[in-house]
């Protein structure tokens, strides 16, 4: 990229997912792979590999790279998870007095759930624009302390630059909201799977370009 701001970043990635069908039966096995539940960490590993590499071309999975692609996807999981924890929190503590609501009818009740529902999303959103750049680190470095190095993390937004990156999170959050909802709309519950793939893509894409301006890209594994 000659250019790095947030809609080159953006436009390159969104490239680099068309890529996929380049290989349909690759594409294919990633769709079936993210419909199965916790198998489907072998497809976050996937992408994981794209970010730590910063690979040009989708690679094609092979058996020997399972193991490690799991554990990959299995550390994402676990950090995303870490994070999410004080939202979900917070959406237990609010959704609970519902409970109290039910003889009022479901109504009321449900104006409740949607309400602590909002607060804990918007809650999340806010935990992920910091939380974002300490992803990408963490996947580059395959460091997993580096999930905390908040210094880092704020380090690399610095010499993206804060609007840069705000553009950058409103984009990403924006086409992973809609692929969602527009495949999950047309395809239920196959369609998140397929949803998952895409975003995986332009998401984990993205976020290598982002850590590529302070974290160099390690020798790639053998073979």
């Amino acid at each position: 990229m000659s250019k790095v701001d947030a809609l080159g970043i953006a436009s390159e990635s969104f490239n680099f997912l068309t890529k996929l069908f380049k290989n349909v039966g690759n594409l294919l096995l990633l769709i079936v792979l993210n419909a199965i539940p916790i198998v489907n960490f072998i497809v976050l590993g996937y992408f994981c590999r794209i970010l730590r590499y910063d690979l040009e071309e989708p690679p094609e999975l092979r058996a020997q790279d399972i193991g490690s692609m799991f554990v990959d996807g299995l550390k994402i999981f676990l950090a995303v998870l870490l994070y999410m924890i004080v939202p979900l929190l917070v959406f237990i503590v609010l959704a609970s007095p519902a409970l109290l609501l039910a003889p009022l009818g479901g109504g009321f009740m449900l104006l409740h759930l949607l309400s602590a529902a909002a607060v804990a999303i918007v809650l999340a959103l806010a935990i992920l624009f910091f939380a974002l750049p300490q992803l990408a680190i963490m996947v580059r470095t395959d460091n997993f302390g580096k999930l905390f190095a908040f210094n880092e993390g704020w380090s690399l937004v610095q010499a993206f630059g804060l609007g840069n990156y705000v553009l950058l999170f409103v984009v990403l959050a924006g086409f992973n909201l809609i692929a969602t909802a527009v495949l999950q709309g047309v395809i239920p519950y196959v369609g998140a799977a397929i949803a998952g793939v895409f975003t995986g893509a332009f998401t984990f894409k993205a976020l290598s370009y982002l850590v590529n301006l302070k974290y160099p890209v390690p020798p790639s594994p053998p073979g």
